[in-house]
């Protein structure tokens, strides 16, 4: 509507004049439409359209009139503009014409408007189910792309997706199968992920090649990596941080075990020298640490306490600190990045969002343009426990729902061992006594999680994070005492497997030694349950090894190995001399001896029950055979088994999901940071 002969001459006019009627250059445009595109033009923001659809309404009805009409505006607006203003605005417009463009944008641009959606799953799309991954979508820092884990029935491993906020299909990236936490680069060019042999890697936003980061085994922990402005990324290491370049190369650890009993799920401060991290760090005067929000300085290692108790944290650049609670609640508070530390009270700004296992807020965010997504918290999936033969013919065993997992059925098979929620939410073992149909909770302190029977079945076997870090623990199954730690030796980093051998004698277990001086991220180890209870390594190579079980006679060790790049099943002498055998022909997961010469695992190439049978001489020879669907039953992982076995190896007890599971996408929410500063300044909190 204005026109000159330079870009000062128009902005002058865009100041100065109202715009020219639109009838001036086309009669036929109706008298309302002319009046709506008036008031839209209008200079001051109180006298334009509060909103789209107010316009929309204006322009779509016939009796619609500006008040004063556009020649008493053009004639009010010329009587209020002074010569001598009109001198003044010209020299500053010829001189600075951007400065003034940007003060104008200031002062008549309104805020944006929150907007909030449900970003839709395809109904061939399955989400991770997984409630141990922490955040399994991550936004780009101009929230315009999402990145989140999926898999389709040609392909069950979970891979990166990509979809532009404002289209309505994603493109999957390949090479990313098996990936855990996507993060994006701060340009958005780049995806980060832990893919296969828990190996950082990183592949272009717009799909290509993808690129190693770090040494096998490298990223094993808590929580989503974090990539900095700085060019290097900070991600969680055996339940430690670490930091590495964007473009590979050596590993530096920034947190240090001695002092730190775990830290996990970063976020680097703008510059790179300092870093959000969810942490407990050991209290030298008891067997304690103190766990919530801390804030760690890149360079001297030093933590500070910022929020005690918190569930991840994010740094807003308008000077807010926005953190998770274990209750699935967010909060606010001021921070000050360069003094690193909070003040005021904290905001209330969220509740309902979802939680994973590990006690992490399931929110990613943009803090370029203050978008945020989350996964809302829909409660524990109900399930019921089942029976299925080797045909896949099913009997509900305990029909009662609830939130069960790790079944185990005690050796008499009249108790089944559990791990449900209490009712602060944490994990617990829990006994149902199968004739009475009672559930008894049997551990209270801290998180107790995937629990075995003894042989005997008087005592179980479980991890526990009781002291200060999860450690293997042992108690009687009727409750009578809280139970000891099972065995000295090396600390384990994070829950483990648990198996308890036929005979008795021996506990085994994977992790990663707090010591480092294990050769690979994860391995398998013994410990005897009598005499001196020393932790014995059993399969320690350079790759990971986990969930080992030992065959009902004690000769052999099952166990999952990454070397290749993935997960097989193996099978070795236990404790003996001996090779190594392959015993599956694609990925597996959740192996469980069903006799001396037969395993049941899961394949993960097709989400099948499969039985391997083994014929022992000179070498072992393999046959498999596929027996039924494992997709309506609850999944375990590479570290934990979902189901058991019955003694007569040929049924099988499942925890199955009461209803069809139901995909639920994240939740978007567009210039989030917009209703945080309206919450901060409703609390009374200046900027």
């Amino acid at each position: 509507p204005h026109i000159g002969g330079a870009a000062q001459q128009v902005i002058m006019k865009i100041i100065t004049e109202p715009a020219q009627p639109v009838t001036a250059l086309r009669k036929t445009v109706p008298p309302n439409v002319a009046a709506a595109v008036a008031k839209a033009l209008e200079k001051l923001p109180a006298d334009r359209f509060v909103s789209a659809a107010e316009f929309a309404r204006a322009l779509g009805d016939a009796s619609f009139q500006r008040a004063g009409g556009p020649e008493t505006t053009r004639a009010a607006a010329t009587r209020r503009i002074l010569p001598w203003k009109l001198a003044a605005t010209s020299v500053v417009l010829l001189g600075a014409g951007t400065v003034l463009g940007s003060l104008l944008s200031r002062t008549e641009t309104p805020p944006r408007q929150v907007v909030r959606f449900t970003v839709p799953i395809p109904p061939s799309l399955q989400l991770p189910g997984n409630p141990s991954w922490d955040a399994p979508f991550a936004l780009s820092q101009d929230g315009s792309r999402l990145a989140y884990l999926a898999s389709d029935s040609a392909v069950t491993s979970y891979r990166v997706r990509v979809r532009h906020l404002d289209q309505f299909t994603s493109m999957v990236l390949p090479g990313t199968e098996d990936a855990v936490n996507p993060f994006f680069s701060p340009d958005g060019k780049w995806i980060g992920f832990v893919g296969r042999g828990n190996v950082l890697r990183k592949v272009a936003a717009t799909g290509g090649p993808v690129s190693p980061l770090g040494p096998p085994d490298a990223a094993t922990g808590s929580g989503a990596a974090s990539w900095g402005d700085d060019g290097f990324i900070v991600y969680p290491r055996l339940n430690q941080l670490a930091r590495i370049s964007e473009g590979g190369g050596e590993v530096t650890m920034i947190t240090d075990s001695a002092t730190v009993a775990y830290a996990g799920a970063p976020t680097v401060l703008p510059g790179g020298r300092s870093v959000l991290t969810v942490a407990c760090v050991k209290q030298p005067e008891s067997d304690s640490c103190a766990s919530g929000l801390y804030v760690l300085d890149v360079s001297t290692r030093k933590l500070t306490l910022l929020i005690d108790r918190a569930s991840r944290g994010w740094y807003l650049p308008d000077g807010h600190l926005v953190y998770g609670t274990v209750e699935g609640a967010l909060y606010a508070m001021r921070f000050d990045p360069g003094k690193l530390a909070v003040s005021g009270a904290p905001v209330a700004l969220l509740d309902g969002v979802a939680i994973s296992q590990g006690r992490f807020a399931r929110v990613a965010l943009a803090p370029a343009t203050g978008a945020m997504a989350y996964l809302p918290n829909v409660g524990n999936e109900q399930v019921v426990i089942v029976r299925v033969d080797r045909d896949g013919r099913e009997q509900v065993l305990v029909d009662a729902p609830g939130s069960y997992a790790g079944v185990r059925l005690s050796p008499n098979e009249r108790r089944i061992l559990l791990t449900m929620p209490d009712a602060s939410g944490g994990l617990q073992a829990w006994i149902h006594d199968r004739a009475s149909a009672t559930t008894t909770q049997l551990t209270f302190d801290g998180t107790n999680i995937r629990p075995a029977w003894s042989p005997s079945g008087d005592r179980i076997a479980f991890t526990s994070n009781r002291r200060t870090r999860f450690y293997l623990w042992t108690m009687p199954s009727d409750g009578s005492d809280k139970g000891e730690r099972a065995g000295e030796g090396p600390e384990i980093n994070g829950p483990t497997s648990v198996h308890w051998t036929r005979d008795g004698k021996w506990l085994v277990v994977d992790g990663a030694p707090e010591d480092g001086k294990s050769p690979g991220g994860e391995d398998i180890f013994a410990i005897p349950t009598a005499g001196q209870r020393t932790m014995l390594p059993v399969v320690a190579t350079a790759a990971s090894e986990q969930s080992g079980e030992v065959s009902p006679d004690g000769k052999w060790i099952a166990y999952l190995s990454n070397d290749t790049g993935r997960y097989h099943l193996y099978v070795q002498p236990f404790l003996a001399p001996g090779g190594r055998t392959l015993i599956s022909a694609g990925g597996a997961q959740e192996p469980a001896w069903v006799s001396n010469h037969e395993i049941a695992y899961v394949n993960t190439d097709v989400d099948s029950m499969v039985v391997a049978r083994l014929e022992f001489g000179p070498t072992i020879t393999v046959s498999r055979t596929t027996l039924f669907d494992h997709r309506p039953y609850q999944s375990g992982g590479i570290s934990q088994r979902s189901y058991d076995v019955m003694r007569d190896g040929r049924t099988f007890i499942f925890a199955r999901p009461v209803n069809e599971r139901h995909v639920v996408g994240p939740i978007v929410v567009l210039n989030w940071v917009q209703e945080v500063r309206r919450l901060m300044a409703a609390a009374g909190v200046k900027e």
